[in-house]
């Protein structure tokens, strides 16, 4: 069994999480029996173990965090103060900065430094699953305001 910080177990493999993972997956027969809070969750080498409705994949999550990002990141509010400085709309904060800096974009949001401080040492096999990427919903904001100008 893999063993993560509390920080980045929160972000990605809560009981919530991994509720929400497993009926975009439409695994829901889990459902009839019991609820996200009675999920007992382990991380294996090979994917998330899930007492409750089997294996799930790094490449799954990856997917899901990828798509929901994608959802967050259309509604938000993007104001580009320079060429590598965006202000992206937040809700924990009015207005986050995002720079980027050689074709990757770097963001000051907590859930990025988690992702940038933790995921490649903690969990490599989601790393890799996310093509070796470190994203927010705010980074995704800022660069897909410079695919619409």
């Amino acid at each position: 069994m893999i063993e993560i910080s509390s920080e980045l177990a929160s972000q990605h493999i809560s009981r919530y999480a991994i509720a929400d993972l497993l009926c975009y997956l439409n695994r829901t027969k889990w459902e009839q029996k019991y609820n996200r809070y009675q999920l007992k969750i382990e991380l294996w080498a090979v994917g998330i173990w899930v007492r409750e409705a089997g294996i799930i994949s790094y490449q799954g999550l990856a997917c899901f965090i990828r798509e929901t990002t994608l959802l967050k990141a259309s509604h938000l509010q993007v104001e580009q103060r320079s060429p590598n400085l965006f202000l992206v709309q937040g809700v924990q904060k009015s207005k986050y900065a995002v720079v980027r800096q050689h074709n990757c974009f770097c963001c000051e949001c907590m859930l990025y430094r988690c992702r940038h401080n933790r995921l490649k040492k903690e969990l490599p096999q989601l790393f890799e699953a996310l093509n070796r990427k470190i994203f927010c919903h705010h980074t995704v904001a800022a660069y897909l305001s410079l695919k619409t100008q």
